[in-house]
């Protein structure tokens, strides 16, 4: 038996009632066809920034650009409403002091967007990759963005998915001599506690998440 689960829905699993938890793995199971994808202008916006070492100019352009529009549809408004909550909340962040002191690329995603953690493929699916000089040596960091108002996370849940991000980069982008440094796997939640890296010790998060990964196992098929 196969199982799949995104980064985002193992972390919502931490905190879920059984209800839920069951409720989350249906939805992987069984996924909607025409769901929709919300807030990917401020995620694109958002995005855009980080790569450009924290340019507040295209989060700017983005709150002007939906103040634009002309909506009719309610999810359409509503869609807009938390767009622009989202930007502004991004606006008064701090941004992480190795990235706003470091000059850093960023590299093409691979294909793979997925690892296997204790047999479950959780698909990763980073916004950004980067690399960064540091003391003559490359070293690799990534960001994973987290809109959604209603579902905010928490410290452990956005840890949690800092360190799978540090997890994939080693499985699966490192190349020889590349070092992949917790400090630069980065969990990114406008709503929650913003902008959270790994712990220099990713082990014991990294259990925990193994941990829920064998707990999704044994509730895929009773879902």
């Amino acid at each position: 038996m196969s199982y799949q689960i995104s980064i985002n829905q193992v972390a919502d699993f931490i905190n879920s009632s059984f209800a839920k938890k069951k409720r989350i793995i249906r939805q992987q199971k069984e996924p909607n066809p025409f769901r929709i994808a919300y807030y990917q202008l401020p995620k694109a916006r958002i995005r855009k920034s980080v790569e450009r070492s924290g340019d507040l100019e295209p989060i700017l352009l983005g709150i002007e650009e939906l103040k634009r529009r002309t909506l009719l549809k309610p999810r359409q408004i509503n869609d807009r409403k938390v767009s622009l909550e989202a930007m502004r909340r991004f606006l008064s962040m701090s941004f992480p002091t190795i990235l706003k002191n470091g000059k850093y690329e960023v590299i093409k995603k691979p294909p793979i967007r997925s690892i296997f953690i204790n047999g479950v493929e959780v698909i990763i699916s980073l916004d950004v990759i980067l690399k960064m000089s540091i003391d003559g040596k490359t070293h690799l960091g990534g960001l994973k963005i987290h809109i959604a108002k209603t579902n905010v996370f928490d410290y452990s849940q956005q840890k949690a998915i800092a360190v799978s991000i540090y997890k994939y980069l080693n499985d699966v982008v490192a190349n020889e001599g590349e070092i992949v440094n917790p400090k630069l796997c980065f969990s990114l939640d406008v709503f929650g506690r913003g902008i959270v890296s790994a712990p220099l010790n990713i082990y014991e998060t990294l259990g925990d998440v193994e941990m829920i990964c064998e707990e999704i196992k044994s509730l895929w098929t009773a879902a």
